[in-house]
């Protein structure tokens, strides 16, 4: 129970009621920030390092909370689902609370839980007087100014609610209709960005509460509603209170602020999140929450080397590490982009290194031309590309796999692509999972040495016995010794590896799917860039700019030769401006 150290607890309802009446024009004031201006290069938005240097905190909260044994966090006492006062006295209750208790519980620290509202909690990271918000808080562009966000631990949305027997199953749907929205509220914001985005009108009814909006849609008065996507599941207890379409009108991921430019405080977050994960506690939190509901993982990833062991609080510095150089002012004033990761290939390179090498060219020059720079690309003659980043030779590395094992010496990305071993079949087959190869070949790569473990862990899980292995020399082969030497009747590969055949000969050859068309992964690499440590500012940069060009389409485009067009991914997004520091990220 997080009750030893709340505050204000017996005050937390007039608190809420007296901040009911302010909270349009405070909401608002908390989730917007004003836009930074359009600018053409070379007139740009002043950077100043030595404001940056002068605004670090003096040392890692991890420091304070060893110091003091205990992790001060923020949750919200309103928020059902995530923190909401429960039956007993001062018991906070909810998803949020149940995730600070676990990460206080895996660092072996105290917890001391303290009431925050939406308008006060980021104020308090900011200012040091807690250390970390968990409050349903999504992850804003506009707040990352003032703090610093953990990975996304929740898929928080935007949805439309629309009436049961309503024909409208896509956004698309509700051309010339009626949205309702409660005004000042970030469901507004998040439809006025979506109509920005589009070529056809939707009309914008504001309400002053949700409770009028849905009034006015079982009334149909309007055709839709869009808010919260947790909240709007509250009012649907049976389906004739009406439905949420599938895809919604704005994701927001609900991240753990902390204050800015802790990069230690920050990796310890993340990979404590990972740790919970790997270890199911992140799956049976929500169960305990949701009724039984697995957790949503579809955005959650893990980086290498997680370990097995239950991260601590010693394994990560103390200090505030600045960058010897940041790259903003150098890109504002030079107009270059060194990057490392781009290879110059020979000449019988395997088909799946080329497909690879030519996404990452073309992402570069997407970025770049956003931008506005030229490419460097640095002849990295054979050395990590991490290790370029980290010597200042280098401002990105594309097509690298985010390691806690390089946190010391780099920051990370989110993906923008990833690939695994997959299972490659005859359209014809009945080979379907390995229960279906029982007594049959199977062909792995020779230079895959992890394949033969995933066939006999599947294989003993499913209780098949696979007759053999064939070892598969060259990746150009992996199609002729299935269709015509018959020397195998399944490939276990890496989906780069297997994908240019089944694109040759889409009648013959296909990868496994589900029921649904799903595709069937036995593992999975998430590949990222890889960018100077603690540069906050040119990894916001680079990050917004990579989810633009996924929002747009043009990521998707990209990833042709690399994966199946009904494998690739919903992109992680942050609300917020498409202009930063200068930059119109936007090209639309």
């Amino acid at each position: 129970m997080i009750h030893s150290h709340l505050r204000h607890v017996g005050t937390a309802f007039i608190v809420v009621l007296t901040l009911a009446a302010l909270s349009v024009s405070l909401i608002a004031a908390q989730d917007t920030v004003p836009p930074v201006p359009t600018l053409t290069p070379p007139t740009l938005v002043p950077y100043s390092e030595a404001s940056i240097i002068d605004m670090l905190p003096s040392e890692s909260g991890v420091v304070r909370i060893q110091r003091e044994g205990k992790v001060r966090v923020g949750i919200l006492f309103n928020e059902p689902f995530f923190g909401e006062l429960g039956v007993r006295c001062c018991d906070v209750v909810g998803f949020d609370a149940d995730l600070a208790r676990a990460i206080a519980e895996t660092w072996g620290v105290t917890l001391e839980g303290t009431q925050v509202t939406r308008q006060t909690g980021i104020d308090l990271v900011a200012s040091g007087q807690i250390d970390l918000l968990i409050a349903a808080q999504p992850h804003l562009r506009g707040l990352d100014a003032r703090v610093e966000f953990s990975q996304a631990y929740y898929p928080g949305a935007q949805s439309m609610m629309v009436r049961d027997g309503d024909g409208a199953t896509i956004l698309n749907h509700m051309v010339d209709r009626i949205v309702g929205v409660v005004v000042g509220t970030r469901g507004e914001a998040a439809v006025r960005d979506w109509i920005s985005r589009v070529d056809y009108a939707v009309n914008i009814q504001p309400f002053y509460t949700l409770d009028a909006a849905l009034a006015a849609l079982n009334a149909s008065e309007i055709d839709g509603v869009v808010s919260e996507r947790i909240r709007l599941s509250r009012y649907i207890r049976q389906p004739i209170d009406g439905r949420l379409l599938d895809v919604p009108v704005s994701a927001e991921p609900y991240a753990i602020a902390l204050r800015r430019q802790d990069v230690h405080l920050r990796n310890a977050i993340n990979r404590t999140l990972q740790y919970l994960y790997e270890t199911d506690r992140l799956n049976q939190i929500h169960k305990n929450i949701f009724d039984g509901q697995n957790y949503p993982d579809s955005l959650f990833t893990t980086w290498q080397n997680v370990g097995e062991n239950a991260p601590t609080l010693d394994q990560f510095g103390g200090d505030v590490p600045i960058p010897a150089t940041y790259v903003v002012p150098r890109l504002q004033n030079q107009r270059e982009l060194r990057v490392a990761g781009l290879f110059s290939l020979p000449e019988d390179a395997p088909e799946s290194q080329r497909r690879l090498d030519q996404v990452n060219r073309l992402l570069v020059n997407a970025l770049a031309e956003r931008w506005q720079v030229s490419v460097i690309d640095l002849d990295d003659n054979g050395q990590n590309p991490l290790d370029l980043i980290a010597n200042g030779q280098a401002d990105l590395a594309l097509g690298v796999q985010a390691d806690w094992n390089d946190t010391s010496r780099v920051d990370f990305t989110g993906y923008y692509l990833f690939h695994g071993r997959r299972l490659m079949v005859e359209t014809n087959s009945t080979v379907r999972s390995f229960g279906d190869l029982r007594g049959k070949w199977i062909g792995v790569f020779s230079d895959e040495p992890d394949a033969r473990a995933i066939v006999a862990a599947q294989a003993e899980a499913e209780r098949a016995v696979i007759d053999d292995y064939f070892s598969i020399l060259r990746e150009q082969d992996a199609a002729y010794g299935m269709l015509v030497d018959n020397n195998y009747d399944a490939v276990l590969g890496d989906s780069l590896r297997l994908i240019a055949h089944v694109e040759a000969q889409p009648d013959l050859l296909e990868l496994t799917t589900t029921a649904d068309g799903a595709g069937v992964w036995y593992s999975r690499a998430y590949i990222s860039m890889a960018v100077p440590r603690n540069d906050i500012d040119f990894r916001l940069l680079v990050e917004y700019t990579l989810q633009e060009i996924a929002r747009d389409g043009s990521l998707a485009g990209f990833l042709t030769p690399v994966m199946m067009p009904d494998d690739v991914p919903q992109f992680e997004t942050w609300p917020g401006s498409s202009d930063y520091l200068g930059f119109d990220l936007d090209r639309r």
